[in-house]
């Protein structure tokens, strides 16, 4: 199962989203399964397909496989990532998003082999129809009546130096090129331009950080028939750049004609970006005269070097172009089995982010899994479902449970893993922390389940969530690796906790605590929704946390129901 994105929290007060949000999606399919990850070399595509064909060279999934590589033809046009049909806006229920993932070139960022220039702009098409679905067009190449169209690109101008002349007006450091996020369309105002997203000069002719990352990333949610949202974000496991449009001045929406990647091949980038960007820089005109004296006084004068200013290009058909994955899946608030994963796609991480700040987070360095590494500085960090950092109890109706499977770093080290979890009554109010989860003591060679990170082994202070089991939970049992946890939310008064050592061994279950009479009432929700833990002094943890420990994530499941 694969789902998600960003947690925007204006938003669950829309009307729309609550009533539908969790029922079963209207069409005869989940959205879920117009998805590609173009994983099989040679493989069936369906239902995507790339236009126009005259336009398009060649194009492998087997060139690199995890990704679709396109070449154009040269021919001036614009190549799109489109469905073989429609989304017609009552196909499946609201709110759903899209997310596209992109791999840069690297000759391309260079400009190695261009000579002079390496001009493109690739992102995220989105085109919509407020027209009668009986009159749209059965050529998927024709427009419907009123239809309106939105791409967010990312736009790299020029060369590093070393590999071409590039375009230095337009840069603002020493090296002739540059990274751009535009928005461009005719579907509103809020998101068109630059979105003033940086990158980092690193010093070496390169750049780095945001749309000069090798792998980019767009989103897309349909919120209501007049409502959405864009995204972008330069590295996977963070948050997306967001900006919202209201597009109700065109009337609802009624269908989604084109959704996908797309690849800028025309002359936008010389005829019309480029005209729209202000130079960086100052320069001379031909013979301008410069004089100087020197330490003693000697006058020197003579004519200043020539910088040439030169034309920008429309891109080049020399480079390919590189498609990660086209994934659909619903949006906040999402239904409770689409919060899991496997975690068993390389790179694939729509569904989740972390704490930017020390923490690298990955599903590439141990395939299968989603590995956690934290950089060793004193942090308070963890990973969330980004579709979901509440979970209301009204929508997600007990009895449901959530169980993960991880691997903790040595137990030589002092760790702790457990659900952040803020606790509110049905008045909105927050009434307790609860933490659930287990931390090791390599001191006393003892792993202790706890409710709440605590740095000390002794202290257990009374807290209004205390589930307490009936004999502690066995070493053997927290030691394992990976260790399996279980948090039961039973019904809105009462909730549980188990482990397990294997995947076939029965829970080792706590008792059922009574929340309700803990908190003199029933719960409500459960607030901030993250997978954490916690190091150093500065956030009460004992010392002896390395650089570069590692939680591997084999999987987390949400489901309805309760294991025995």
């Amino acid at each position: 199962m694969h789902t998600n994105r960003l947690f925007s929290p204006g938003w669950w007060a829309l009307g729309f989203l609550i009533a539908a949000a969790l029922l079963p999606d209207s069409g005869a399919e989940r959205i879920n399964d117009l998805s590609e990850h173009f994983n099989e070399p040679d493989g069936d595509i369906s239902p995507w397909m790339f236009i126009p064909e005259s336009n398009i060279r060649e194009m492998s999934t087997r060139e690199h496989p995890g990704m679709m590589t396109i070449w154009e033809a040269g021919n001036g046009q614009d190549i799109k990532g489109i469905l073989r049909e429609p989304i017609r806006i009552n196909d499946y229920r609201l709110p759903w998003e899209f997310q596209l993932a992109m791999v840069q070139n690297f000759s391309a960022m260079l400009g190695h082999g261009a000579g002079d220039q390496s001009n493109y702009a690739i992102g995220l098409n989105v085109a919509l129809t407020f027209s009668d679905p009986a009159t749209w067009p059965s050529d998927r190449t024709q427009r419907p009546p009123d239809a309106r169209d939105f791409q967010l690109l990312v736009v790299h101008l020029g060369a590093t130096g070393e590999a071409g002349a590039g375009l230095p007006q337009f840069s603002d450091r020493p090296h002739p090129d540059k990274y751009l996020v535009w928005g461009r369309g005719d579907l509103g105002y809020d998101t068109m331009g630059n979105w003033d997203i940086p990158s980092i000069w690193v010093g070496d002719g390169g750049r780095r950080g945001g749309p000069a990352n090798d792998h980019i990333f767009f989103r897309f949610r349909m919120l209501s028939p007049t409502f959405l949202q864009f995204g972008f974000r330069g590295d996977q496991g963070y948050a997306f750049h967001i900006r919202h449009l209201d597009v109700s001045r065109y009337g609802p929406i009624t269908g989604v004609w084109e959704v996908g990647p797309i690849i800028s091949g025309d002359n936008w980038i010389p005829d019309v970006l480029c005209r729209n960007l202000k130079m960086e820089k100052g320069w001379h005109d031909v013979g301008d005269l410069r004089s100087s004296r020197d330490a003693r006084g000697n006058y020197r004068y003579g004519w200043e070097r020539f910088y040439d200013q030169p034309d920008p290009l429309p891109p080049k058909s020399k480079y390919p172009y590189h498609v990660d994955y086209c994934v659909f899946f619903p949006s906040t608030p999402l239904p409770l089995e689409e919060f899991s994963d496997d975690f068993n796609i390389p790179g694939y991480m729509a569904k989740w982010q972390a704490q930017p700040q020390s923490t690298i987070i990955d599903t590439y360095s141990n395939p299968g899994n989603l590995t956690m590494t934290l950089i060793g500085s004193p942090c308070a960090t963890g990973v969330a479902p980004v579709g979901g950092s509440e979970l209301d109890l009204s929508l997600y109706k007990p009895p449901w449970e959530i169980e993960i499977a991880f691997t903790a770093p040595d137990d030589t080290i002092p760790w702790n893993w457990w659900m952040n979890w803020q606790i509110f009554d049905t008045q909105g109010n927050m009434k307790s922390f609860w933490h659930p989860g287990v931390q090791n003591f390599p001191e006393a060679g003892k792993h202790r389940f706890r409710n709440r990170f605590l740095p000390s082994h002794d202290s257990n202070p009374s807290l209004p969530i205390n589930v307490e089991f009936e004999t502690d939970v066995p070493e053997e049992i927290l030691s394992a690796k990976p260790l399996y946890m279980l948090i039961q939310i039973i019904d809105p008064r009462h909730v549980r906790v188990g482990f397990r050592a294997r995947k076939s061994d029965p829970w080792y279950l706590s008792r059922v605590f009574d929340a309700g009479k803990a908190l003199d009432g029933p719960i409500g929700k459960f607030g901030q929704h993250a997978f954490g833990t916690q190091t150093g002094r500065m956030f009460g943890a004992p010392p002896g946390s390395p650089m570069f420990q590692r939680f591997i994530i084999d999987y987390i499941d949400y489901r309805y129901g309760l294991s025995e």
